[in-house]
């Protein structure tokens, strides 16, 4: 095996953690490495220290770019990745030095075109290799059931499903593939994309990636109305799914749209109680979703009492928003 991985990191002012970041691919057990630093408008020392491991690593190649943001500079990466593999990083984030090889020959031995591997969420920034935990066993399944788990069927483990920085994917699957540059949850807009289109996903019961909780991160960050955007990210599913003719999966995405436009109404009653046009809108989105979604009596990823639930939470939603946010919102902060 002698395939190379392209490894995208965008960087935007993470001079404290950077190096950490770097060091961490840099000791990767698999070498065959093409390693894309993509420095997007850093005001720090951020792009001098991109620039001080590439003059000293061949395998390192730096993007200098106006700032654009995350989506901005992984697409950057794309562009120049040339790897049959490709690997996101968030710059705070590192990885265990197993990661690639690990993530790599269990894709190869059963024919998959992504890995999933376990996340450490780490608050201090002060793990070694000793952390990280190895594992031989894992689960295989079809790019359609990741699409399911993406959809929460799982519960908890959906995030493992729609982050792309704890995968190991094909290079194919982001032929005509990219983020929508300017949003947040970013991530959600193209995961079911990737997944679906996806043959065979490995996930493997190993924790090999690290991620750092920054106090500074932008999930930590007040409600705004930028959060709204994961309303576009959720309805971009049924979009996606409604344009390959895969009416099911559709559904799914509307209910979780539905449920999303309920929660984005309260919490905005809540943290933004001055936007009246915007929450007089979602309001209206609600209304006309949960019309439709009334209709539809099967879903192929819950039980029929789990549809009852979801009918009986609509419901108070559609005509008790005030009961709705007691119930189901007291304690959120996000959508």
């Amino acid at each position: 095996m002698n395939d190379i991985v392209s490894i995208i990191i965008p960087v935007y002012n993470v001079e404290k953690y950077l190096e950490r970041c770097i060091e961490s691919v840099l000791r990767q057990t698999y070498t065959n490495l093409q390693i894309i630093l993509v420095n997007d408008g850093s005001q720090d020392s951020s792009g001098q220290i991109c620039d001080a491991y590439a003059a000293k690593y061949p395998q390192i190649e730096v993007i200098h770019q106006a700032n654009g943001g995350l989506s901005a500079a992984r697409n950057a990466g794309l562009e120049c990745a040339t790897g049959e593999w490709i690997v996101f990083i968030d710059s705070d984030d590192y990885i265990s030095a197993h990661y690639v090889k690990q993530m790599l020959d269990i894709c190869i031995l059963h024919d998959a075109d992504i890995s999933i591997c376990k996340v450490i969420f780490d608050n201090d920034g002060n793990l070694n290799e000793n952390n990280f935990k190895k594992s031989d066993k894992f689960e295989l399944i079809t790019g359609r059931e990741a699409v399911l788990r993406h959809f929460g069927k799982v519960g908890k483990d959906a995030p493992l499903f729609y982050l792309p920085w704890n995968k190991l994917m094909r290079a194919s699957l982001w032929k005509d593939l990219r983020f929508p540059v300017g949003k947040i949850n970013e991530d959600i807009f193209v995961s079911h994309n990737f997944l679906y289109s996806a043959r065979n996903v490995v996930i493997v019961d190993a924790y090999l990636y690290a991620y750092f909780q920054s106090p500074i991160s932008i999930m930590r960050s007040p409600f705004t109305l930028a959060r709204l955007d994961i309303l576009d990210s959720w309805y971009e599913g049924v979009r996606f799914f409604t344009q390959v003719a895969e009416p099911e999966f559709a559904n799914i995405a509307h209910r979780i749209y539905l449920s999303r436009l309920f929660d984005a109404y309260g919490l905005c009653g809540k943290y933004l109680p001055d936007e009246r046009d915007i929450r007089k809108s979602l309001r209206r989105k609600a209304v006309e979703t949960y019309n439709t979604m009334k209709r539809i009596n099967s879903y192929i990823d819950v039980t029929q009492k789990q549809v009852f639930l979801y009918r009986v939470k609509w419901f108070v939603g559609r005509y008790f928003p005030a009961i709705y946010y007691v119930l189901f919102l007291r304690n959120k902060t996000l959508i």
